[in-house]
């Protein structure tokens, strides 16, 4: 167990009631209960430390420790631990005396072992003669650590207290119901429970252990893993310890990361948990794999458990009781019986020996389909789960397979994860050639978008490369490999399926989609997809053909384009969706664009390489920078190939780092970026902003004009106009008139080329170029709205410059620069107040920092979430919710959630522009 003194922060109300009874007088018999890991030996420690303080002298006897040479393992009543410890600590009770008693008990020590049956009246007598003594030339403690390790710690600590010392005792929880700790506890004047630490304080303790700066996303991570055992400081930094002992957290440009954080976190060999688990035995181990990999098991179940696993049923419950008991599994009112966390769940399917996952639930479908042949009533859910579990395991009759299908059609509805993964499974079965697949293919089409549950889509990719497809599944196919390659960044391992990517997204683009995302070049001739039509032009079961032509123009960076395939669909210009979909294209945001044009049909998955960049993205125009930057080196430690939007991420970290005042570090980050063509406004928009950063304010104008007509020329206008914003926010700080009046004029060609997209930038500019304050304002407001703060810190500063009253402005950039760490901007704020002769705002970061949460709590509420639930879903403590809302009401005046939800509803909750 890791023992360490860090664990005392949290504990402000065990210390207060120590405090309490250190300063009451006389005998007192204090426990400290908890269960393992828990920091009981921490706060003995500072109980020791706060005792010396106050000059009372201390005894610290460790029961739990091993036995030194003259102590005997069949010592019942702690004798040996308590002569170690006062002759270990004799220089300093020498004056008490001690030598005789200690004599007499050392003596009576080790003769208890041979009379164990009873309490020996003349160790009453001994304990009561040496505790007199140490007690007498003043206050005196005795801290017993372990108190559970010996079968009869009472007699011992209870003597103690008879003769005026007070005594702190330690105990582990589970053991409080054997019959010499049960003695003790009656006998104790006060016992104090140690629960779990808040989960804010557990992840400062696992941030301060870790020894380095940890990337924000791993206490999260920690957290979902560990579920209630993260508020346990022992089991949080041991894991910890396991993590980087196995080289799964590694240091990567100044940070502590979690590799493939996807991957399930184990709990570390010898856990409390695994060891009470060993020591039930192997039936019990192989009893508590298999209730890991079935996720959990009801009463019905248990008949089908015990079979599968070789028990009998009487000892199969007995065994599911014992680790019930032993907190390894934990029980619902519904009594449902699952592991007590995530990690311990992985732990025991990872063992050696372990029932593996495929192989229990082939077994488990095996016996449910031969008791559905004999008649016997099957839960359909359960038997399709199983069977989908199996894998090809499995091989189920023809009439099952379709059996399955029909039952993913009734779940599609209402589950359609279920209905994903049955679909999936039917698939396994059915020959490629079959009309049948064909359907079924593109049901399951649908539903892995729906889901975001695109790896079902892997077990079909790799029968078309064994056994071909119909030549009218092909644009299904193709689409199929499309969305596994985007969401796990990895090219298909068959040739045939790789082939599928070397055409675009509808056919009909300059470039096919390999080498779009990966910078893969077409095969050599001779080489060829199977036989079938091209595009996906069969796809328009799934998808409208506007929809691909939009999703496609849009993805290859053609705004102007873009606008004219809107406008043909018959949709409406201007439409913030147009100019939303606009900005997702210009930094290459595919799932933000998917959404767009797919609507709610399309889901992303909280895990893989889109999912890592939609978060870099998010967090660097919500100016949530430690998120974008955890986010992009997620991206880099994760097991997939290289693709767009790891060059795109990478852009973003370079520019974060740069504005951070961590020129190196941004130097690294812009090296590993290749020079891609459709990232190359990107790589102009990092460019111009390091030049201002290096104090050449004048020389961006004329390089962004440069660089804009060069792209221009090229076709690349996709995020040329957040190009053009920032050079003239540049120019405009640093009173280049002539720069940005000619970044005005290349803002103007860009706008009538590019439609739409523009016209924020261009009203911005205008502003900044002709000092009007109305025009700058009302773009601010624009960017404002549609939250992206990276942007408004720099309009805000720019404006600065020229302001009537700059304090507003000053006061916003200040903020979002101390919220994003932008050491850049903080120091141009200060130069521009002392310019301006205005008193230097006041930092508000931690006060920005609350709003993105707040915002989100009350998304939640407008969801009907109640504030578990919302606890649950930011992974924080129902009480952290509570606050939150308790400083809501107070600011807002709001009196229900209710009326804050509808407040936010009716725009009445918006933060004030300056």
């Amino acid at each position: 167990m890791v023992r360490t003194r860090a664990a005392i922060k949290g504990r402000d109300q065990e210390l207060a009631l120590l405090r309490a009874s250190l300063a009451a007088g006389g005998g007192r018999l204090i426990v400290l209960k908890g269960p393992v890991g828990i920091g009981r030996t921490a706060l003995l420690d500072e109980a020791d430390r706060l005792l010396r303080l106050a000059g009372v002298r201390v005894l610290p006897v460790r029961l739990g420790a091993a036995p030194g040479p003259e102590g005997r393992d069949d010592d019942a009543f702690a004798l040996a631990p308590l002569v170690r410890a006062v002759r270990e600590q004799f220089e300093r009770f020498e004056d008490a005396g001690p030598a005789e008693s200690l004599g007499t008990l050392a003596r009576l020590s080790d003769a208890a072992g041979q009379d164990t049956a009873g309490w020996m009246p003349a160790m009453v007598a001994a304990l009561d003669s040496l505790f007199h003594r140490i007690c007498r030339p003043g206050r005196t403690a005795v801290l017993a650590d372990d108190a559970h390790a010996v079968p009869e710690p009472a007699p011992m600590l209870t003597a103690a207290r008879r003769s005026g010392c007070l005594v702190l005792a330690t105990c582990e929880e589970s053991a409080q119901y054997a019959r010499g700790l049960a003695e003790l506890l009656a006998a104790a004047d006060q016992v104090i429970t140690l629960g779990p630490l808040p989960d804010d304080i557990a992840e400062s303790l696992a941030c301060r252990a870790s020894g380095s700066r940890l990337d924000e996303a791993v206490p999260d991570i920690l957290r979902t893993a560990l579920g209630p055992l993260f508020g346990n400081p022992g089991t949080v930094l041991s894991t910890l310890d396991d993590l980087r002992r196995r080289g799964r957290l590694t240091a990567f440009r100044g940070r502590l990361c979690l590799r493939t954080p996807s991957e399930p976190i184990e709990l570390p060999e010898g856990h409390h948990l695994l060891r009470r688990v060993a020591a039930l035995g192997e039936p019990a181990a192989r009893l508590l794999s298999s209730v890991a990999v079935w996720n959990g098991i009801g009463v019905d179940d248990l008949p089908l458990l015990a079979e599968v696993t070789g028990t009998g049923l009487t000892d199969c419950g007995r065994l599911l009781d014992q680790l019930i008991d032993a907190e390894v599994l934990v029980a619902d009112p519904a009594g449902r019986v699952t592991c007590r966390c995530p990690a311990l769940a992985a732990s025991a399917t990872g063992r050696p020996g372990a029932h593996r996952g495929v192989a229990l639930h082939a077994s488990i479908a095996g016996r449910l389909l031969a008791r559905h042949r004999q008649g016997v009533a099957v839960d359909p859910a359960a038997l399709a789960d199983h069977l989908a579990h199996g894998g090809t395991a499995v091989a189920p009759e023809p009439h099952t397979v379709t059996w399955l299908l029909d039952l993913a059609a009734d779940a599609e509805p209402e589950r359609p994860e279920r209905a994903a993964l049955w679909c999936a499974a039917a698939l396994r079965h059915l020959p490629p050639g079959e009309p049948e697949h064909a359907r079924a293919l593109t049901r399951l089409l649908n539903l892995a978008v729906r889901t975001g549950r695109y790896g079902l889509l892997r077990g079909v990719l790799t029968q078309y490369a064994e056994h071909g497809c119909a030549p009218g599944s092909l644009a299904q196919m193709r689409l199929a490999a499309v969305l596994v390659a985007l969401h796990s960044g990895e090219p298909p391992a068959e040739e045939a399926v790789r082939s599928l990517l070397d055409k675009g997204i509808t056919g009909r683009e300059p470039i096919g989609f390999a080498q779009w995302w990966f910078g893969r070049q077409p095969p050599p001739d001779g080489v060829a997809v199977k036989d079938g039509p091209t595009g996906l032009a069969g796809a328009q079961e799934l998808f409208s053909a506007d929809q691909m032509e939009l999703l496609s123009t849009a993805l290859t960076g053609d705004p102007g384009a873009c606008e004219r395939v809107w406008r043909n669909s018959g949709r409406t210009v201007p439409s913030a969706k147009l100019g939303q979909l606009h900005r997702g294209a210009a930094v290459v945001d595919v799932a933000a664009v998917t959404r767009l044009v797919l609507g709610a049909r399309y889901r992303l998955p909280v895990t893989g390489v889109l999912g890592a960049y939609r978060r870099a993205v998010h967090g660097y125009i919500g100016a949530d920078w430690s998120q974008a930057m955890s986010a992009a080196r997620e991206l880099e430690l994760s097991d997939s190939q290289d693709t767009l939007v790891h060059h795109a991420a990478r852009l973003i970290a370079a520019d974060i780092c740069g504005m951070r005042g961590e020129p190196r570090q941004a130097a690294l980050w812009l090296a590993d970026v290749a020079p891609v063509p459709r990232l190359a406004v990107m790589r102009a928009w990092v460019r111009i902003g390091a030049l201002s950063r290096t104090g050449d304010d004048r020389r961006v104008a004329p390089l962004a004009v440069q660089l804009s007509r060069r792209l221009r020329e090229a076709g690349l206008h996709a995020g040329l106009h957040l190009l053009l914003m920032r050079a003239v926010q540049i120019a405009s700080f640093a009173d280049d008139h002539d720069g940005a009046t000619s970044l005005l004029d290349e803002f103007a060609l860009l706008h009538r080329e590019a439609g739409t997209d523009t016209m924020e930038g261009l009203v911005l500019a205008r502003g900044l170029v002709y000092r009007d304050v109305r025009l700058a304002r009302a773009a601010s407001d624009l960017t404002r709205n549609r939250g992206d703060l990276a942007s408004l810190m720099e309009s805000c500063l720019a404006i600065a410059r020229f302001a009537e009253d700059p304090r507003p402005w000053l006061r916003e950039a200040h903020g979002l620069a101390t919220r994003c760490g932008a050491s850049s901007v903080m120091g141009r704020v200060r130069a521009v107040t002392r310019e301006r002769g205005v008193p230097a705002p006041r930092a508000r970061g931690r006060r920005e920092a609350l709003a993105a949460t707040e915002r989100r709590i009350i998304e939640l509420i407008g969801e009907g979430l109640t504030n578990r639930q919302i606890a649950l879903r930011l992974q924080a403590s129902e009480k952290t919710v509570e606050n939150y809302l308790t400083r809501l009401f107070a600011r807002t005046g709001c009196r229900s959630r209710v009326e804050l939800a509808a407040a936010s509803l009716g725009g009445r909750l918006r933060q004030p522009s300056p």
